[in-house]
């Protein structure tokens, strides 16, 4: 497996809920922020709909729309876990994250998997970075002789 950075990411709460169910919970929010990179950079909206289990980890679950300076629309899907970090009560999390888009400038994002490691602090304000990962093997691979 190849990782290859694909962007920065720095991103707001800027609406949230909170449904307490006692034994876990629903958050729904807004996320709006930026992503910077020389291979995907634009402004970005999300709904964020982790659930909260009961042992307090979040499962976020993030879908949105990246806006790039041309006007290009690239659809994003992350999912994840979410540990609290007891020193800070920040929020350590990791995501897969999945692309779409019918501008050909993106089109090798519709078959790429991708992975977001960041951090959500007390007030909010999420950064962290977004990696491509490139399969190393298989593609070009010659199949081996049926059985």
């Amino acid at each position: 497996m190849k990782l290859t950075t694909l962007a920065d990411f720095e991103l707001s709460y800027t609406w949230m809920e909170f449904l307490d169910f006692g034994n876990g919970g629903q958050y729904l929010a807004i996320v709006d922020g930026s992503f910077t990179g020389d291979q995907l950079a634009g402004a970005v909206r999300f709904l964020n709909v982790p659930v909260k289990r009961p042992d307090n980890v979040n499962l976020p679950a993030l879908r949105g729309v990246l806006t790039t300076q041309s006007g290009t629309k690239v659809y994003l899907e992350m999912n994840g876990v979410s540990l609290l970090r007891a020193a800070d009560q920040a929020r350590v999390c990791t995501a897969s994250v999945m692309f779409r888009s019918g501008d050909p400038a993106y089109a090798r994002l519709n078959n790429a998997f991708g992975l977001m490691e960041g951090i959500l602090d007390a007030s909010n304000q999420a950064r962290g970075r977004i990696y491509l990962c490139e399969n190393t093997h298989g593609l070009n691979e010659v199949a081996a002789p049926a059985r």
